[in-house]
C-alpha cells in the first residue's frame, strides 16, 4: 500500500498530478532539475479515504524515512496552481510538526478542502487532496520571489520579498515585509521593514527563480527560505496567475509625454476612439491655438499619443530647444502684456490672477454657460447633419475654457508651492509637518453645479442627481477650526520677525484667495458633457438606421472620421466594434507608466519639484506613495473603486483607491476615511473634495489601484504623501487582509 499511495518527492514527475496534485509534481521537477527542495514525500489523495489507523501507520513510516525532528505539512490539492487557477492560499499547511503529530496535521490540510471559503472556491474544480510531508527548513529568512513585476507584467524584473524567520507572516498577509526589485544583475531595495536579506542574496532568490521559470517557460510564483545551514531552499513554485500582458511602453514620437499633466489627470482609463479622435483633440487644438495667441508658445506635434489605449499628454513645449524657439515671442508677449506673462513663473504669478479672473467671471463663464443652454434647447431640433458642427462648437469652447483653468489652476499651483516653499523654511519645524490645513475648510462654491461625470470620457453616462450623484455638501467644521488654529500657530511663530510674518500673510491670502474660485471653474468644464454626449448618440442613432453599426453606443468606439464617413455614405471595409470593445477592456488591466521618453529638465523639475516642496517624504515601509494633497492620517481597509457600478461598495471609514475622482464621485467622500488615486494633482477634484470633508489624501500615486487591495488595512498620511500597512502604526494591530502574496502558503 505504502508504494502506492506515498512517494518520494525526487520520484514524482508533473505526469503524475492528477494523482498527486500539481505542486507535489512539480517540486519533484524541480529536484530532478537540481534545484535545491527539502526532502520529502507525498500522500496521494486516496490516503484521505483510509482509516485513520492505517493511515497514521503510513505517515509515522514516511517520518521515520525522511529523518528529522519536525516537518511542514501541505496541501498539494489536485486543481491547485495550474496554470490558469492557483488557488493560492485556500488551502491549509501546518509547520513544525512533530511526528507524532502528524495524523491531525493531515486531517487539518484535507479538512481546508471542506471549509474554503465559497467565494474564493470554483464548484467546477477538484477536491480531491494529496498531502506533502517534507522536511521543515529552520529558515533565518523567507519569502517569495515574483518573476515578473506583478502589477506592471514587466518580465525583465523579479520582484523578491522577505522577512526574518519563516514566511507565513509574509505570504499569509499580515506583514508586507522587505522588497527587493532585480533587474539587469541589479538588486535595488524598493522598501525596507527589517533587515531580513542584502543585495547578495536577493540577487541568489532571484537566479533560482528565474531558472525556474525557464524550466518551466512561464514566469514564476516562488516559495524560498534561507536555512541556517546557509542554503536557499525552494518550498514551492507554481505559475503567476492574471499578469498583465506584456508590453512596452515606448513614445511613438519624440520627446515626454506625460499621463498625469493637464488633459493627462483628468483621464485613468483607456480613452475610447472617438473621445480621443474628437472631444479630446478638439479640446487640445484650442488650448495651443490659445496658447500660441497669447503666450507666443508653439508648442510641437503631436500634442500627445495614445500607448495602448492609454493617453499621454506632450510636455515638450519645455524642451530646451523648444522654449529657445519661443523665447523671442514670449519676451515680446512680456513687454505687450506682461500681467499674463507674469503667470507662467512662480514668482510673478500672483500678478496675473486678477487679469484670468476677470476674463473667466465676466465674459467666459456667463458665454459658457450660456452656449451649453443654447446647446441643450437645440439638440433634439438639429437634423443629424447638423450635429457634427454642434460638437465641434462645444469641443472648442471645452477647450478654451479648459486653457482658463489652466491659467488659474496653474496660478494656484504656484501661489501655493510659494507658501508651501515659505511653510518648509520658516514653519514646519515649529508648527508641524503639512502647510496643507492652511488651505483647507472653505465653504463649497455656490452657483451652477457640473453634471455629475464619472470620467473625462463621454462614453460614460452622467449620473442622475441623488444620493450617489449629487455634489452638494457642507465644509466639515472641524476642518474651519483646525485651519483657524494653524493660521493662529504660524503667526505665533513668526512674531518675532514682522517681516516675515508680513511675507507670510501675503503668501497665505493669494494661495487661499483662489481655492474657491478653482473649484467652482473645474467642475464647470463638464457642464457640456450630457449634450454633447445626446448630440453623439442622435448620430449612433442614425448609423443603426442605415446599418453601420448595431448599436447606438458603438459610436464611441469609432473615430470622428469614421462616424462622419458613416453618415455620408458606406464606409470602405467595416469596423469591427465587438474587437475594439474587447481591446478596450483588455488594455484597462495594463498599469501605464507617469511618463514616457525623455523627460526635459524643467518638466522634472515642475512635476517633482512641487511634490518634494508640499511635503513628501520618503518611507522605508510605504506601499504606495504620491503628491500630498489634503493633511491628516487615517487608517481603514482599503476599497478599491474602478467606476460607478462599484460607488456602492465603499464602506463607511474605508480608504477610497481610485484611478482619479470626477464630480460623481464626490458622496463617496462622506464615507471614505481617505482618498488616494492614481492620477492627478493639488488641483485635482480628489484633492479639493478631500480638503472640504477633512479627510487625507494622496494623489498622482500611478498605480495605487494596482498595489493596494480592496481588504488590506493601511494607514494614509496625507500629510506625507505615504500609505503603509497599518500593523506598523500606533492604530491598532492591523487585520489580516490580502497583499501583494496573499494566501500563498509556507511550508
Amino acid at each position: 500500500m505504502k508504494g502506492t499511495l506515498v512517494r518520494r518527492l525526487r520520484d514524482v514527475r508533473l505526469a503524475d498530478a492528477p494523482r498527486i496534485g500539481n505542486k507535489a509534481a512539480m517540486l519533484g521537477e524541480l529536484i530532478a532539475a537540481g534545484v535545491r527542495v527539502p526532502d520529502g514525500v507525498v500522500l496521494d489523495w486516496a490516503a484521505a479515504a483510509l482509516p485513520a489507523a492505517d493511515r497514521e501507520a503510513l505517515l509515522q513510516s514516511a517520518a521515520e524515512e525522511l529523518g528529522g525532528e519536525s516537518f511542514a505539512v501541505r496541501s498539494s490539492g489536485v486543481s491547485e496552481d495550474g496554470a490558469d487557477r492557483s488557488f493560492a492560499g485556500l488551502y491549509e499547511t501546518v509547520l513544525n510538526v512533530r511526528a507524532s503529530e502528524l495524523g491531525g496535521a493531515f486531517e487539518t490540510v484535507v479538512g481546508s478542502v471542506r471549509n474554503a471559503p465559497v467565494d474564493r472556491y470554483d464548484p467546477g474544480s477538484s477536491d480531491e487532496m494529496a498531502v506533502i510531508v517534507q522536511k521543515m527548513v529552520h529558515a533565518v529568512a523567507a519569502g517569495v520571489a515574483l518573476t515578473a513585476d506583478p502589477v506592471t507584467g514587466d518580465r525583465s524584473t523579479c520582484v523578491v520579498t522577505a522577512v526574518k524567520g519563516v514566511g507565513a507572516p509574509l505570504v499569509g498577509g499580515e506583514v508586507p515585509g522587505e522588497e527587493w526589485r532585480v533587474r539587469d544583475r541589479r538588486a535595488t531595495l524598493t522598501r525596507r521593514l527589517e533587515n531580513a536579506i542584502d543585495a547578495e542574496t536577493a540577487l541568489a532568490v532571484a537566479d533560482v527563480a528565474r531558472r525556474i521559470a525557464q524550466l518551466r517557460d512561464s514566469p514564476q510564483d516562488v516559495e524560498w527560505a534561507l536555512g541556517r545551514d546557509g542554503f536557499l531552499w525552494i518550498v514551492q513554485a507554481r505559475p503567476m496567475t492574471a499578469l498583465p500582458p506584456e508590453v512596452s511602453w515606448t513614445a511613438p514620437a519624440p520627446g515626454a509625454f506625460s499621463r498625469s499633466y493637464r488633459f493627462g489627470e483628468w483621464i485613468a482609463e483607456p480613452v475610447t476612439p472617438l473621445f480621443e479622435s474628437w472631444l479630446l483633440s478638439g479640446m487640445e487644438n484650442r488650448l495651443h491655438a490659445i496658447l500660441r495667441k497669447e503666450l507666443g508658445q508653439v508648442a510641437p506635434q503631436p500634442y500627445h499619443v495614445v500607448v495602448h489605449g492609454w493617453y499621454f499628454y506632450s510636455v515638450n513645449w519645455a524642451s530646451p530647444k523648444t522654449v529657445a524657439r519661443n523665447l523671442p515671442r514670449l519676451l515680446l508677449k512680456a513687454i505687450r502684456d506682461p500681467r499674463r506673462v507674469a503667470g507662467i513663473l512662480p514668482a510673478t504669478a500672483r500678478h496675473s490672477v486678477g487679469v484670468f479672473e476677470q476674463d473667466w467671471r465676466s465674459e467666459l463663464q456667463p458665454r459658457y454657460r450660456a452656449a451649453v443652454a443654447t446647446a441643450e434647447a437645440r439638440v433634439e431640433r438639429h437634423v443629424v447633419g447638423e450635429l457634427p458642427g454642434l460638437i465641434d462648437d462645444l469641443a472648442g469652447l471645452a477647450g478654451e475654457y479648459f486653457t482658463s483653468i489652466a491659467a488659474l489652476s496653474g496660478a494656484a499651483y504656484k501661489l501655493e508651492l510659494n507658501l508651501a516653499s515659505f511653510y518648509a523654511a520658516h514653519l514646519r519645524d515649529s508648527v508641524g509637518w503639512s502647510h496643507l490645513p492652511l488651505l483647507a475648510g472653505f465653504d463649497p462654491p455656490a452657483g451652477a453645479q457640473g453634471p455629475a461625470v464619472v470620467s473625462l470620457d463621454w462614453w460614460h453616462e452622467p449620473l442622475a442627481a441623488g444620493p450617489d450623484g449629487g455634489t452638494r455638501r457642507s465644509t466639515n467644521p472641524r476642518v474651519v477650526t483646525e485651519r483657524h488654529a494653524a493660521e493662529a500657530a504660524s503667526e505665533a511663530a513668526l512674531k518675532g520677525s514682522p517681516r516675515r510674518l508680513r511675507q507670510f500673510r501675503r503668501l497665505l491670502r493669494e494661495a487661499q484667495h483662489l481655492i474657491s474660485i478653482r473649484e467652482e471653474q473645474t467642475q464647470e468644464l463638464t457642464l457640456p458633457w450630457p449634450v454633447l454626449r445626446r448630440a453623439v448618440v442622435r448620430l449612433g442613432e442614425e448609423l443603426v438606421a442605415l446599418g453601420r453599426i448595431s448599436a447606438a453606443d458603438d459610436i464611441f468606439f469609432l473615430t470622428r472620421e469614421e462616424v462622419l464617413g458613416g453618415l455620408a455614405g458606406p464606409t470602405a471595409g467595416e469596423v469591427d466594434i465587438e474587437a475594439r470593445r474587447t481591446l478596450h477592456a483588455q488594455q484597462a488591466r495594463l498599469v501605464p507608466p507617469l511618463l514616457l521618453g525623455d523627460v526635459p529638465p524643467l518638466v522634472a523639475r515642475m512635476l517633482h519639484g512641487f511634490t518634494k516642496t508640499v511635503g513628501a517624504r520618503q518611507s522605508d515601509r510605504a506601499l504606495v506613495s504620491g503628491t500630498p494633497a489634503s493633511a491628516g492620517r487615517a487608517t481603514g481597509l482599503v476599497r478599491v473603486i474602478r467606476g460607478a457600478d462599484e460607488f456602492g461598495d465603499l464602506q463607511l471609514g474605508e480608504i477610497l483607491v481610485a484611478p482619479l475622482t470626477a464630480p460623481a464621485w464626490t458622496s463617496l467622500f462622506s464615507r471614505a476615511a481617505g482618498v488616494v488615486t492614481d492620477v492627478g494633482s493639488a488641483a485635482a477634484h480628489a484633492s479639493l473634495i478631500a480638503r472640504e470633508f477633512g479627510i487625507p489624501a494622496i494623489v498622482g500615486t500611478g498605480d495605487a489601484t494596482q498595489r493596494l487591495r480592496t481588504g488590506m488595512r493601511v494607514t494614509v498620511d496625507g500629510g506625507t504623501g505615504t500609505v503603509e500597512l497599518a500593523w506598523q502604526n500606533q492604530e491598532g494591530p492591523a487585520e489580516a487582509g490580502p497583499s501583494l502574496h496573499s494566501g500563498l502558503d509556507y511550508g
